[in-house]
Protein backbone atom coordinates (compact mmCIF):
# COMPACT_ATOMS: atom_id res chain seq x y z
CA UNK A 1 0.00 0.00 0.00
CA UNK A 2 1.44 3.38 -0.72
CA UNK A 3 0.41 7.35 0.60
CA UNK A 4 0.69 10.20 -2.03
CA UNK A 5 0.74 13.28 -2.00
CA UNK A 6 2.21 16.11 -4.89
CA UNK A 7 6.29 15.13 -4.18
CA UNK A 8 6.42 11.76 -2.49
CA UNK A 9 5.35 8.41 -1.83
CA UNK A 10 5.21 6.96 1.00
CA UNK A 11 5.31 2.70 1.70
CA UNK A 12 4.71 0.87 4.72
CA UNK A 13 6.53 -2.15 3.35
CA UNK A 14 8.69 -1.09 0.59
CA UNK A 15 8.49 -2.80 -2.37
CA UNK A 16 10.58 -3.31 -5.65
CA UNK A 17 7.14 -4.32 -7.27
CA UNK A 18 6.55 -2.07 -10.20
CA UNK A 19 2.72 -2.97 -9.85
CA UNK A 20 2.84 -1.29 -6.15
CA UNK A 21 3.75 2.33 -7.41
CA UNK A 22 1.44 5.09 -9.52
CA UNK A 23 1.46 5.44 -13.29
CA UNK A 24 3.37 7.97 -14.52
CA UNK A 25 3.25 9.13 -18.24
CA UNK A 26 5.97 11.63 -19.96
CA UNK A 27 4.17 14.86 -21.20
CA UNK A 28 4.11 16.01 -25.07
CA UNK A 29 6.91 18.38 -24.76
CA UNK A 30 9.14 15.74 -23.37
CA UNK A 31 8.18 13.13 -25.68
CA UNK A 32 8.42 15.23 -28.50
CA UNK A 33 11.62 16.11 -27.65
CA UNK A 34 13.24 12.72 -27.09
CA UNK A 35 11.49 11.70 -30.68
CA UNK A 36 13.06 14.43 -32.55
CA UNK A 37 16.49 13.54 -30.62
CA UNK A 38 16.04 9.56 -31.66
CA UNK A 39 15.30 10.69 -35.33
CA UNK A 40 18.60 12.99 -35.48
CA UNK A 41 20.42 9.70 -34.12
CA UNK A 42 18.66 7.26 -36.17
CA UNK A 43 17.24 5.42 -33.41
CA UNK A 44 13.71 3.55 -34.08
CA UNK A 45 11.13 4.56 -32.16
CA UNK A 46 7.02 3.25 -31.62
CA UNK A 47 4.04 3.50 -29.20
CA UNK A 48 5.42 -0.13 -27.92
CA UNK A 49 8.71 1.80 -26.46
CA UNK A 50 7.17 4.53 -25.24
CA UNK A 51 4.75 2.24 -23.05
CA UNK A 52 7.69 0.30 -21.68
CA UNK A 53 9.76 3.60 -21.32
CA UNK A 54 6.44 5.32 -19.02
CA UNK A 55 6.51 1.67 -17.03
CA UNK A 56 10.40 1.97 -15.93
CA UNK A 57 9.76 5.45 -15.71
CA UNK A 58 7.19 4.71 -13.04
CA UNK A 59 9.36 2.20 -11.39
CA UNK A 60 12.32 4.33 -11.19
CA UNK A 61 10.70 7.16 -9.65
CA UNK A 62 8.33 4.66 -7.15
CA UNK A 63 11.33 2.89 -5.88
CA UNK A 64 13.87 6.24 -5.65
CA UNK A 65 11.42 7.55 -3.09
CA UNK A 66 13.06 5.25 -0.41
CA UNK A 67 16.19 4.04 -2.20
CA UNK A 68 19.31 6.14 -3.93
CA UNK A 69 19.13 5.10 -7.27
CA UNK A 70 18.92 8.71 -9.40
CA UNK A 71 19.01 12.54 -8.95
CA UNK A 72 16.86 13.05 -11.84
CA UNK A 73 13.26 12.83 -11.40
CA UNK A 74 11.70 14.58 -14.23
CA UNK A 75 10.01 13.10 -17.61
CA UNK A 76 12.45 15.09 -19.82
CA UNK A 77 15.89 14.49 -17.49
CA UNK A 78 14.78 10.96 -17.82
CA UNK A 79 14.53 10.73 -21.09
CA UNK A 80 17.70 12.81 -22.22
CA UNK A 81 20.17 11.39 -19.40
CA UNK A 82 19.32 8.43 -18.83
CA UNK A 83 17.49 6.95 -21.96
CA UNK A 84 18.93 8.85 -24.93
CA UNK A 85 22.83 8.26 -23.40
CA UNK A 86 21.81 4.56 -23.02
CA UNK A 87 20.53 4.13 -26.64
CA UNK A 88 24.16 5.69 -28.02
CA UNK A 89 25.28 2.68 -26.50
CA UNK A 90 22.29 0.70 -27.95
CA UNK A 91 23.57 1.58 -31.80
CA UNK A 92 27.47 0.25 -30.29
CA UNK A 93 25.97 -2.89 -29.11
CA UNK A 94 24.05 -3.50 -31.92
CA UNK A 95 27.33 -2.78 -33.98
CA UNK A 96 29.19 -5.28 -31.98
CA UNK A 97 27.13 -8.44 -31.38
CA UNK A 98 24.57 -11.02 -33.64
CA UNK A 99 21.55 -12.21 -31.63
CA UNK A 100 21.58 -14.80 -28.84
CA UNK A 101 25.43 -13.05 -27.97
CA UNK A 102 25.55 -12.34 -24.28
CA UNK A 103 25.62 -8.16 -22.95
CA UNK A 104 26.58 -7.73 -19.66
CA UNK A 105 26.22 -4.52 -17.87
CA UNK A 106 28.39 -3.58 -14.85
CA UNK A 107 27.84 -1.75 -12.16
CA UNK A 108 24.30 -1.00 -13.53
CA UNK A 109 22.52 0.91 -10.56
CA UNK A 110 19.25 2.22 -11.90
CA UNK A 111 19.55 0.32 -14.57
CA UNK A 112 21.50 2.38 -17.54
CA UNK A 113 22.20 1.51 -20.11
CA UNK A 114 21.46 -2.25 -19.70
CA UNK A 115 17.42 -1.48 -19.69
CA UNK A 116 16.64 0.93 -22.77
CA UNK A 117 19.71 -1.81 -25.18
CA UNK A 118 17.49 -4.59 -24.00
CA UNK A 119 14.07 -2.84 -24.89
CA UNK A 120 15.24 -1.85 -28.36
CA UNK A 121 17.76 -5.36 -29.01
CA UNK A 122 15.44 -7.76 -27.30
CA UNK A 123 17.07 -10.54 -28.94
CA UNK A 124 20.30 -10.85 -27.13
CA UNK A 125 20.63 -12.12 -23.89
CA UNK A 126 21.47 -9.78 -20.87
CA UNK A 127 23.41 -9.60 -17.27
CA UNK A 128 22.63 -6.68 -14.95
CA UNK A 129 25.02 -6.80 -12.28
CA UNK A 130 25.44 -4.39 -9.27
CA UNK A 131 27.16 -5.24 -6.12
CA UNK A 132 24.85 -3.49 -4.13
CA UNK A 133 22.27 -6.32 -3.47
CA UNK A 134 19.18 -3.86 -3.02
CA UNK A 135 20.18 -3.02 -6.53
CA UNK A 136 20.17 -5.89 -7.84
CA UNK A 137 16.57 -6.89 -6.38
CA UNK A 138 15.24 -3.45 -8.37
CA UNK A 139 16.84 -4.42 -11.68
CA UNK A 140 15.55 -8.01 -11.42
CA UNK A 141 12.21 -6.70 -11.47
CA UNK A 142 12.74 -3.92 -13.50
CA UNK A 143 14.06 -6.27 -16.69
CA UNK A 144 10.45 -7.97 -16.80
CA UNK A 145 9.37 -4.67 -17.93
CA UNK A 146 11.43 -4.78 -21.30
CA UNK A 147 10.42 -7.11 -23.39
CA UNK A 148 13.54 -9.13 -23.38
CA UNK A 149 12.98 -12.35 -21.62
CA UNK A 150 16.42 -13.76 -21.47
CA UNK A 151 18.25 -10.85 -19.22
CA UNK A 152 18.66 -11.28 -14.84
CA UNK A 153 20.54 -9.14 -12.26
CA UNK A 154 23.18 -10.08 -10.05
CA UNK A 155 24.57 -8.56 -7.00
CA UNK A 156 27.98 -9.04 -7.60
CA UNK A 157 31.42 -7.68 -9.25
CA UNK A 158 32.54 -8.60 -12.63
CA UNK A 159 35.32 -10.25 -11.57
CA UNK A 160 33.72 -12.80 -9.08
CA UNK A 161 31.45 -14.03 -11.99
CA UNK A 162 33.07 -17.15 -11.75
CA UNK A 163 31.71 -17.99 -7.97
CA UNK A 164 28.09 -16.54 -9.12
CA UNK A 165 27.61 -17.64 -12.47
CA UNK A 166 30.34 -19.52 -13.55
CA UNK A 167 28.46 -20.50 -17.27
CA UNK A 168 28.93 -16.64 -17.92
CA UNK A 169 32.45 -16.89 -17.28
CA UNK A 170 34.59 -15.10 -20.65
CA UNK A 171 31.30 -16.16 -22.56
CA UNK A 172 30.12 -12.25 -22.75
CA UNK A 173 30.61 -10.37 -26.48
CA UNK A 174 30.16 -7.18 -25.01
CA UNK A 175 30.39 -5.72 -21.28
CA UNK A 176 29.08 -2.18 -20.96
CA UNK A 177 29.77 0.48 -17.88
CA UNK A 178 28.62 3.96 -17.24
CA UNK A 179 28.76 5.96 -14.71
CA UNK A 180 31.23 2.96 -12.78
CA UNK A 181 34.54 4.27 -11.49
CA UNK A 182 38.04 4.67 -14.09
CA UNK A 183 38.12 2.63 -17.00
CA UNK A 184 41.49 1.36 -15.45
CA UNK A 185 39.85 -0.10 -12.30
CA UNK A 186 37.43 -2.27 -14.50
CA UNK A 187 39.79 -3.87 -16.92
CA UNK A 188 40.41 -6.54 -14.32
CA UNK A 189 36.67 -7.18 -14.42
CA UNK A 190 36.40 -6.93 -18.56
CA UNK A 191 39.06 -9.90 -18.44
CA UNK A 192 36.82 -12.63 -16.75
CA UNK A 193 33.50 -11.37 -18.54
CA UNK A 194 34.25 -11.02 -22.01
CA UNK A 195 35.31 -13.93 -24.43
CA UNK A 196 38.56 -13.27 -26.83
CA UNK A 197 37.77 -10.99 -29.33
CA UNK A 198 34.49 -9.66 -27.25
CA UNK A 199 33.85 -6.02 -26.70
CA UNK A 200 34.07 -3.30 -23.76
CA UNK A 201 32.07 -0.44 -24.03
CA UNK A 202 33.12 2.58 -21.74
CA UNK A 203 30.47 5.37 -21.57
CA UNK A 204 32.61 8.49 -20.05
CA UNK A 205 31.70 12.10 -19.75
CA UNK A 206 33.30 15.01 -20.68
CA UNK A 207 36.87 14.95 -18.88
CA UNK A 208 37.63 11.74 -20.29
CA UNK A 209 40.42 12.67 -22.55
CA UNK A 210 42.05 14.91 -20.18
CA UNK A 211 42.17 13.16 -17.26
CA UNK A 212 41.80 9.11 -18.35
CA UNK A 213 42.61 8.34 -21.76
CA UNK A 214 46.29 8.67 -21.72
CA UNK A 215 46.87 5.94 -18.49
CA UNK A 216 43.91 3.93 -19.73
CA UNK A 217 45.48 3.13 -23.12
CA UNK A 218 48.35 2.12 -21.48
CA UNK A 219 46.85 0.13 -19.23
CA UNK A 220 45.06 -1.58 -22.02
CA UNK A 221 48.23 -2.68 -23.88
CA UNK A 222 49.42 -4.16 -19.99
CA UNK A 223 46.36 -6.28 -19.71
CA UNK A 224 45.42 -7.91 -23.21
CA UNK A 225 43.33 -5.12 -24.57
CA UNK A 226 43.01 -2.77 -27.67
CA UNK A 227 41.24 0.22 -28.01
CA UNK A 228 39.37 0.50 -30.75
CA UNK A 229 38.02 3.43 -30.81
CA UNK A 230 37.23 6.56 -28.40
CA UNK A 231 34.24 8.85 -30.09
CA UNK A 232 33.03 11.72 -28.73
CA UNK A 233 28.95 12.09 -28.69
CA UNK A 234 26.62 14.85 -27.83
CA UNK A 235 22.83 14.73 -26.92
CA UNK A 236 22.37 17.99 -27.90
CA UNK A 237 23.86 21.36 -28.99
CA UNK A 238 24.23 22.56 -25.22
CA UNK A 239 25.69 19.47 -24.01
CA UNK A 240 29.40 18.79 -23.73
CA UNK A 241 30.80 15.72 -25.23
CA UNK A 242 30.39 12.60 -23.80
CA UNK A 243 32.65 9.71 -24.99
CA UNK A 244 32.27 5.96 -25.92
CA UNK A 245 35.23 3.78 -26.09
CA UNK A 246 35.14 0.52 -27.23
CA UNK A 247 38.17 -1.90 -25.92
CA UNK A 248 38.56 -5.31 -27.41
CA UNK A 249 39.99 -8.28 -25.04
CA UNK A 250 42.80 -9.90 -27.51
Amino acid sequence: TYMTDKNHIRLENPSFRPQDYPSLTFSEQEWNWFAEACADLEIPLDDDKRTRLEKLYSHLVGVNSWMNLTRLTSGGDYLKFHVLDSLVAMQHVEALSEPGDRILDLGSGGGYPGLPVMTWLPDLEYALLDCRQKKALFLAEAVKLTGCHEAFALGCRGREIAKVRPDWRRTCQVMMARAVGRGVELLADAAEVLRKGGAFLLLKGPSYMEQESEEFDKECHHNGFDIEYELPVALDNQDPDRYVICVRKL
